[in-house]
């Protein structure tokens, strides 16, 4: 059986770190889809690690950091499993790190052996989420020493999570003096993503999370929660982030899919 419980942020963490996530897994394995969400992860297995299904079925490393993918993965996960995830701002993420997000069709990010091999040892030591959780929110705070200062990237990024179900792309990036090709080339190399991309995985987001599988679809009504066009603009994007039509997904194990996908609880 699939486990996965979800952890609020210390107030000290909360500059970078979005929420915790703990998965345990005892079964033999689990397949179901990753559904993209508007954020980077940075991931520790300390049992069996999980395969990207594909034609070579890539097994993960140890440690990493998800990227911000742009279409669903398959996902293989295989018992025993033991995993500490940490979901962050990507903008804030790839400023604090120093690491370049942007590179073409990668979902794993590979992390700094010297500074997050010792974090993986030790955490692996720690039996609680409790006890990782102040583990790593200390790591944290020890290497930002003096408040986090967001910078106009990080606006952006805060405006699109919360404004970009209701409001136009271009009055989002309009507000900020620069131009819009620039602050798109900056967002890329901070999210790996573009705009317009993250505002799609977040305007889904919205729409399929609050489903379960007893609900009967009224596909007028998703088009009305998700402030498209209509119908057809609807299936458009569902199609470009989930990578199959809504009606093939909502025919899915919805929930086991938002346990795969770090949706709520």
């Amino acid at each position: 059986m699939l486990q996965v419980e979800y952890h609020e942020v210390p107030s000290e963490a909360r500059w970078l770190i979005k929420q915790f996530e703990t998965f345990q897994l005892n079964e033999p394995c689990l397949t179901e889809l990753f559904v993209p969400r508007p954020d980077i992860s940075i991931i520790f297995h300390f049992k069996s690690t999980p395969h990207l299904v594909n034609t070579t079925c890539t097994p993960l490393e140890p440690f990493f950091a998800t990227s911000v993918v742009s279409k669903s993965l398959e996902m293989q996960m295989n018992g025993p499993m033991d995993t500490f995830v940490v979901i962050c701002k990507p903008t804030v993420f790839s400023r604090f790190f120093a690491i370049d997000v942007s590179q073409p069709n990668s979902q794993c990010i590979t992390l700094p052996q010297e500074l997050f091999y010792p974090v993986w040892e030790d955490l692996a030591h720690l039996n609680t989420a409790e006890e990782r959780i102040n583990y790593f929110t200390t790591f944290l705070n020890s290497i930002q020493t003096t408040p986090y200062i967001p910078d106009m990237i990080d606006e952006l990024y805060d405006d699109l999570i919360h404004a970009g179900k209701t409001t136009l792309l271009k009055n989002i990036m309009s507000r900020f003096p620069v131009t819009h090709r620039t602050l798109e080339r900056r967002f890329m190399k901070r999210t790996g993503v573009s705009p317009k991309t993250l505002m799609r995985i977040v305007r889904l987001d919205n729409v399929w999370t609050p489903i379960n599988g007893s609900t009967t679809i009224d596909y007028q009504k998703l088009v009305y929660d998700g402030n498209y066009c209509d119908q057809a603009h609807f299936i458009k994007d569902f199609k470009s982030v989930i990578n199959e039509t809504p009606s093939r997904f909502f025919k899915r194990n919805l929930q086991l899919i938002k346990l795969f996908s770090g949706r709520s609880k």
